[in-house]
């Protein structure tokens, strides 16, 4: 992962090379910019200029296609399979949870797993329900 500071290419004299990427001191201009990481913003007063130079600042792996830049933080591709693989093993857990509860409180083991197992197909959807009724009450203002 590296550094990119991104600055509007105002000698640009078609949009191929709209935007400048320069990082370790080395420049590539690119049509348009895909950022896919956490950003800032600086702003440097240039004396010459007499004014400021806005510029944004990004931390990530580089990837250019067709005259566009991609700039992705990998370590989020993690954070999400992660939370994908709590999600499921969470899920997992509560089951067997449930499970091992009913069956202790005296009901059959296959009672007690029929049980689980419809709420392990049960809840999912119901989850997706109440996502969906608290989404359409969030707009509502």
């Amino acid at each position: 992962m590296k550094d990119y500071q991104i600055r509007y290419n105002t000698d640009s004299k078609d949009d191929s090379t709209s935007w400048r990427l320069i990082s370790d001191g080395k420049e590539i201009l690119v049509s348009n910019i895909f950022i896919s990481s956490k950003t800032k913003t600086t702003k440097n007063f240039i004396t010459e200029l007499n004014s400021f130079k806005y510029h944004i600042n990004c931390t990530g792996n580089l990837e250019v296609r067709n005259n566009v830049a991609y700039i992705t933080d990998e370590s989020e591709k993690y954070v999400f399979k992660k939370h994908i693989l709590k999600t499921i093993s969470y899920r997992l857990l509560s089951t067997s949870l449930l499970i091992a509860t009913t069956y202790t409180l005296g009901m059959d083991i296959k009672l007690s797993a029929l049980i689980g197992f419809g709420e392990l197909l049960i809840k999912p959807v119901l989850y997706f329900l109440h996502e969906r009724v608290w989404h359409k009450l969030g707009r509502k203002k």
